[in-house]
C-alpha cells in the first residue's frame, strides 16, 4: 500500500512537472503539439495610414514647416501564439511641397513571448523618473514581467549626429511680412549640431506589485569620433562681406557623459495605506574634452568626491575635472478610507541634476504638496482639494529666494438628472525672499492671484438633447507689497452663455457660445467680445458608409484703452487746441478684431476605411513680434488624413480548411 502510495505521488509530480514546463496544466507534450496545429500559423491585424499637411504662416516663418507628411503603419502578427507588434513611421518636413529630400524614418519591432517583451529598432520604456524616462532609443531591448520578478535593459543610441548648417537671415518682421504676402520668402532652417549620443540601462525589481523595490541605471555619453574635430565651412555676413569659417567642433558643443542610478520602492499596508520614494543620484561631466583625473591622486575632500571616485573605480564611468554628483528624490504617502482619499508628496532637485535619459527637472527646488477627494451626499456631489507650496534655492547661492504656493478647490455637485453645478478656485501666491542679497524693498515681489469660476449646466433629454450652460469667472490679481515702484492691480471679470442641442434623427450637432470679459488695471481698461459657433452633421448615413461634415467659427472684438504720457511738444499742442487745459496724459483707445474658421470633412467605411480632409484660417490682430508692431497675424492650413484599419488571415491552419 505504501509502494502504490509513493507511485501515485511520483505520477502526480510527473505530472505537474510537465504541466509547468509546457505552459498548459496537466496538459502532455503530445497534447500540446496537436494542439499548436489548430492554431493558425500567421494572422495579422493593424493600422496603416498617412497625414499630409500643408501651412503658411507670415510671423512665425522660421517655425512653421510649410509642408510635412508622415507615412505610418501598426501591424500586430501573431506567429503560433507570439505576439509580434511591428511599428513603421515614415515623416519628411520640408519649406517646399513634395519634396522628400530629408526625410526621417523609424521601425519598431516588439516580439512578447509570454512574460518576455522584446524591442529591436525605435522604442522606449520606463525605469525612473530620475535615470531612465521615455525618451526614445534605436537599439535592442527586453524584459521579464513575473509576479515576483520584473528585469529589464537596452542598448543603443539617443541621438544621431548631424553637421551645422545655417543661413543668416537678417530681414526685420515687416519685411517678412511683405515678402509672404509676395510669395518670394524663403524659410530659414538653423539645424544645431549634436554628437551621436550612445546609452545602455537597465532595471530589476524585486516583489509583488503592492510591495517591490525597484533599482534602475542608466549611462549614456556623447561619442566625440562621430563629427570630426573640424567639419563644417559656413558662409557668415559680416557687415556687408562674406567670410568662410572654419567651424571647430569642441567650442561650438561639449560631449557629455552621464552615469545615473535610481532606486523605488512600492510598499502597501493593508488596503488603506500606500507609500512610494523615488531616489536618484546622478553623476554628470559637462564636458568630455577635458582631462581625466587620477583615481587615486583625486581630490577626495568630502563625500561627493568620495562616491565620484569610487564610482571611477567600477570602470562605469570617467572621472573628469567638471565632474559632479547630484541627488534627486521624491515620496508620496497615499490615504485611502472611504470615501476619503488623501495624498501628501515631497520632492526635491539639487542644482544641475541631470540624466541625459529622462525628461528636465525644475532644478534647485523641493515642493510639499498634499491632495484630498470625497464625495458627498450619495455620490452626487465631489470635491477635490490640492495644494502646493514650491521653494526654490536650496544650496543657498542664489541672490534670492523664490516661493510659489497653488491652491486648488474643485466642487461639482449634479442635481437630479438634469442640472449640475461646478466650481473652482484657484489661488498662486508668489513671494520673493532673502538670498545671497536681502531683497529691496521697491523691487520685491509678493503677489496673491484668486481665481473663481461657476459654471452651471442645464441638460434637457427627450426626442433632442439640449444643453443650456452658464459661465462667469472672476480674477484678481493684487500686488501686496505697497512699496514697489510701479505697483499694479489687475481685476478680471467675464460673463459667458453656451447651448448644444442634437439632432438625434438627423445627426445634427450645433453649439454656440458668447463671453464677455472686463479688465480693469490702473490707467487701462480691457473690454473683450468673443463669439464661438459650430455645428456637425451627417452628409450620408448609410449601413456601410458615412460622410459627415463639421465646421466652426471663433470671433472676437477687443477693445484697449490705455492711459499713455504725453511729450512735451504733444501737450502743448493739446493745450493750445483745448485753450489751455494743461492735460499731461492722453487715452489711447485700440480696437482690434480676430477671427478663426474651421472647416472638416470625414469618410469611414465598414469602421475599416476613414478619411479626414480640415481647412482653418485664423487672422489675429495686433501682434508684437522681435521687437516690432505686426497688424496682422495669418495663419492657414490644410490637412488630409487617411486610416485603414484591418484584421485578417494570411495562412490558414490546414485542420481549419477541413
Amino acid at each position: 500500500m505504501k509502494n502504490l502510495v509513493i507511485k501515485h505521488r511520483t505520477l502526480f509530480l510527473s505530472l505537474l512537472l510537465v504541466s509547468l514546463l509546457s505552459g498548459l496544466p496537466f496538459t502532455s507534450t503530445a497534447q500540446k503539439a496537436k494542439r499548436e496545429t489548430l492554431i493558425d500559423p500567421l494572422t495579422v491585424s493593424g493600422t496603416v495610414g498617412t497625414q499630409l499637411t500643408s501651412s503658411w504662416n507670415n510671423v512665425d516663418l522660421h517655425f512653421n514647416a510649410p509642408f510635412s507628411a508622415l507615412a505610418y503603419a501598426n501591424m500586430t502578427f501573431n506567429i503560433y501564439g507570439v505576439c509580434i507588434p511591428v511599428t513603421v513611421n515614415y515623416i519628411t518636413v520640408s519649406a517646399t511641397p513634395f519634396d522628400f529630400s530629408n526625410p526621417k524614418y523609424t521601425i519598431s519591432v516588439r516580439p512578447m513571448w509570454r512574460r518576455f517583451y522584446f524591442y529591436f529598432g525605435t522604442n522606449s520604456m520606463n525605469f525612473s523618473n530620475y535615470t531612465y524616462n521615455g525618451i526614445s532609443f534605436t537599439g535592442v531591448g527586453m524584459e521579464y514581467k513575473g509576479e515576483k520578478l520584473r528585469f529589464g535593459g537596452f542598448y543603443g543610441t539617443f541621438n544621431r549626429s548631424t553637421t551645422f548648417s545655417a543661413e543668416l537671415d537678417n530681414k526685420d518682421a515687416i519685411q517678412y511680412l511683405s515678402d509672404s504676402l509676395m510669395g518670394v520668402n524663403n524659410v530659414a532652417y538653423t539645424t544645431f549640431p549634436q554628437f551621436k549620443r550612445k546609452a545602455y540601462a537597465a532595471h530589476i525589481a524585486v516583489g509583488s506589485l503592492r510591495n517591490y523595490v525597484d533599482f534602475s541605471l542608466l549611462h549614456a555619453a556623447d561619442d566625440r569620433n562621430s563629427l570630426p574635430e573640424q567639419w563644417y565651412m559656413i558662409n557668415m555676413l559680416t557687415t556687408t562681406i562674406i567670410d568662410t569659417i572654419l567651424v571647430n567642433r569642441d567650442q561650438a558643443i561639449k560631449a557629455k557623459e552621464n552615469l545615473a542610478m535610481g532606486l523605488r520602492g512600492h510598499f502597501s499596508f493593508g488596503k488603506h495605506v500606500m507609500f512610494e520614494t523615488n531616489l536618484g543620484a546622478s553623476l554628470f561631466t559637462p564636458d568630455l574634452s577635458q582631462d581625466e583625473i587620477s583615481i587615486d591622486g583625486g581630490d577626495k575632500a568630502n563625500m561627493a568626491n568620495d562616491i565620484i571616485h569610487g564610482v571611477g573605480k567600477t570602470g562605469l564611468f570617467t572621472v573628469r575635472y567638471g565632474s559632479e554628483i547630484h541627488f534627486a528624490g521624491d515620496a508620496l504617502l497615499n490615504l485611502n478610507f472611504k470615501p476619503v482619499t488623501t495624498t501628501i508628496t515631497y520632492r526635491f532637485v539639487q542644482p544641475n541634476y541631470t540624466s541625459l535619459g529622462a525628461n528636465r527637472f525644475n532644478q534647485n527646488s523641493q515642493a510639499i504638496g498634499g491632495n484630498l477627494a470625497t464625495t458627498l451626499f450619495r455620490n452626487r456631489a465631489r470635491l477635490n482639494l490640492n495644494g502646493n507650496l514650491q521653494q526654490d534655492n536650496l544650496d543657498g547661492k542664489q541672490k534670492f529666494t523664490n516661493r510659489v504656493g497653488t491652491y486648488t478647490v474643485n466642487w461639482s455637485n449634479f442635481f437630479g438628472e438634469r442640472m449640475a453645478l461646478a466650481v473652482i478656485y484657484n489661488g498662486v501666491t508668489q513671494q520673493q525672499l532673502k538670498g545671497l542679497l536681502e531683497v529691496p524693498e521697491e523691487t520685491r515681489v509678493d503677489k496673491i492671484t484668486h481665481s473663481i469660476d461657476l459654471t452651471p449646466t442645464y441638460t434637457v433629454m427627450r426626442r433632442n438633447d439640449h444643453t443650456f450652460g452658464l459661465h462667469f469667472n472672476y480674477l484678481q490679481n493684487m500686488n501686496r507689497n505697497k512699496k514697489m515702484v510701479n505697483r499694479l492691480n489687475v481685476n478680471t471679470t467675464s460673463f459667458g452663455v453656451g447651448y448644444d442641442v442634437r439632432f438625434k434623427r438627423k445627426g445634427v450637432s450645433l453649439d454656440f457660445d458668447y463671453d464677455y470679459s472686463i479688465s480693469r488695471s490702473p490707467g487701462n481698461d480691457y473690454n473683450s467680445h468673443g463669439f464661438s459657433g459650430g455645428t456637425t452633421f451627417n452628409f450620408v448615413k448609410k449601413k456601410n458608409y458615412t460622410l459627415s461634415g463639421n465646421a466652426r467659427v471663433v470671433l472676437a472684438f477687443n477693445m484697449q484703452k490705455t492711459e499713455e504720457e504725453l511729450s512735451e511738444k504733444d501737450r502743448m499742442l493739446l493745450d493750445y487746441l483745448a485753450g489751455g487745459v494743461g492735460a499731461e496724459t492722453m487715452d489711447v483707445v485700440t480696437n482690434d478684431v480676430s477671427v478663426a474658421t474651421r472647416l472638416g470633412a470625414s469618410f469611414n467605411y465598414k469602421d475599416h476605411h476613414k478619411a479626414t480632409l480640415s481647412f482653418s484660417i485664423s487672422n489675429y490682430s495686433d501682434n508684437i513680434v522681435i521687437g516690432q508692431h505686426v497688424a496682422v497675424n495669418t495663419d492657414v492650413r490644410l490637412m488630409f488624413e487617411y486610416s485603414y484599419n484591418f484584421a485578417s488571415r494570411w495562412i490558414k491552419s490546414k485542420k481549419h480548411k477541413q
